[in-house]
């Protein structure tokens, strides 16, 4: 699926084997890419985040800004984090702490996400399900500013608690030049 993304939206492909070894000793494990977050025709920003659930582990993808060109985002620099955390589905105005979550289900499991946006990078409408259930219809008509940024240049993809050894996550990213594959 992510190979046919990749030709369809001319997007480049990152393959990541495996994810860095911890250094730390809640198992966590942190990776970034550098991206172009629209195309100057582009009105839609959308991805989805494929990974197994359980009840003790957790994903997320941040994006932002990585301002200081380090190639690394950091949690100062990140604007927006959605994922998983431990049965809860998120998404987090890393600016205010605002936390928007909904409850889920522990197995395989896929986040879509399509945000449509105005040709000045207003939010204008968020779609967002789980394994094709609707999650966040509170955000859905009237999404917050801080969920899209065509400033953003950097996704950051972070696991922490993972209890198999070689989790399968795969994050795709949709009408920017990214498609990022972790297993």
């Amino acid at each position: 699926m992510c190979a046919s993304l990749a030709s369809i939206f001319l997007a480049t492909t990152f393959a990541v084997n495996t994810m860095p070894e911890t250094a730390h000793d809640d198992t966590e494990v942190v990776t970034n890419h550098s991206f172009t977050a629209i195309r100057s025709d582009s009105r839609v920003f959308s991805f989805t985040l494929e990974l197994d659930a359980t009840p003790s582990n957790n994903v997320e993808v941040a994006f932002g800004r990585d301002a200081d060109g380090d190639g690394v985002l950091s949690r100062f620099e990140a604007t927006m984090r959605v994922g998983w955390d431990c049965g809860v589905w998120e998404i987090v105005d890393c600016a205010t702490g605002d936390v928007f979550s909904e409850p889920g289900s522990p197995g395989p499991v896929s986040l879509s996400w399509m945000l449509n946006f105005s040709p000045a990078g207003v939010p204008k409408s968020l779609a967002t399900s789980v394994s094709g259930i609707g999650v966040f219809a509170a955000l859905a008509e009237h999404p917050p500013q801080f969920l899209f940024s065509k400033d953003w240049n950097m996704v950051r993809v972070t696991c922490r608690g993972l209890d198999a050894p070689n989790p399968r996550i795969d994050c795709s990213v949709k009408n920017i030049p990214l498609v990022i594959r972790i297993r």
